[in-house]
């Protein structure tokens, strides 16, 4: 008698849903397919919740990693839920002469 185990690969889920949030708490929740490119997450985000602020200017981050648009959600081993936090380019903050 012979046992076969199930040889079937574990699948990410086909759609997941990503929140992003910025300091000001805007919020937005989207959902993609998890092989898509975070780039249609922040070109919602800038389109949507923050056009005051100049396209590509700010970064993304899911815990301490800085999120690339070209990176899918299943690259980064992404679950539903997960919160990208947003933060827009600082400017200034250096030492006074």
């Amino acid at each position: 008698m012979s046992s076969k185990k199930d040889s079937k690969a574990v699948v990410a889920p086909l759609f997941i849903t990503l929140k992003v949030v910025d300091q000001e708490q805007n919020r937005l929740r989207h959902t993609m397919r998890s092989t898509d490119k975070l780039q249609v997450l922040m070109d919602v985000w800038y389109r949507q919740k923050r056009p005051d602020v100049k396209y590509g200017s700010g970064t993304f981050w899911l815990e301490e990693i800085c999120v690339a648009g070209r990176r899918t959600p299943a690259e980064l081993k992404m679950r539903d839920g997960d919160l990208i936090e947003f933060f827009e380019p600082q400017l200034g903050g250096g030492l006074a002469a």
